[in-house]
């Protein structure tokens, strides 16, 4: 991708994230998008086909350093000790709350479907990973869905009812139960 391009699919983020600041996902059209980024119509569907396909790469890329980057160093929360569960749900707090204006966050509390999908979908894979063998009589898939709802009910308690709580502390008391 040359330049150009990549100053175009930039402008095309920071409007959808603009416009996702100010209302829901679902109410949120192309031409809102287009009209934001003061791009021409050919312009938006020469890099996404939908709507939905520019959520989709917005999530990759978040996903991608989010959880599959976790273990490495991260620039803006470089001094997190993410080896345990708890340090990279912690993590991942950070991330939900800070990162393009708290979208990511907003997404989870808005439980918007194609966001909270995908999201869920990279969560069940880290507690797969790091979830503790343990000797028990219910399937670990059961286990694995169980933390996947309750984490995304504790992210939208967190954000909503107590923003003023570190992500440290969060995930400290998500992980008490279990």
């Amino acid at each position: 991708m040359d330049r150009r391009q990549r100053k175009t699919r930039r402008a095309i983020c920071d409007a959808f994230e603009d416009l996702l600041r100010q209302e829901r996902y679902d109410a949120v059209t192309v031409s809102q998008i287009i009209e934001r980024a003061d791009i021409g119509r050919s312009t938006f569907y020469a890099h996404y086909e939908t709507k939905d396909a520019l959520l989709e790469s917005m999530c990759d890329e978040m996903f991608a350093h989010i959880f599959k980057g976790v273990n490495k160093s991260c620039e803006t929360h470089h001094d997190l000790r993410t080896a345990t569960l708890e340090g990279k749900l912690a993590h991942l707090l950070y991330h939900l709350r800070d990162d393009h204006g708290g979208i990511c966050g907003k997404l989870v509390v808005e439980r918007e479907p194609h966001y909270t999908a995908s999201f869920s979908e990279q969560l069940a894979e880290l507690f797969e990973s790091d979830l503790p063998v343990r000797p028990s009589s219910q399937p670990r898939d059961f286990v694995v869905d169980l933390l996947v709802s309750s984490f995304c009910e504790a992210v939208s308690w967190w954000l909503v009812k107590d923003p003023a709580r570190s992500p440290e502390e969060v995930a400290s008391w998500f992980l008490l139960p279990f």
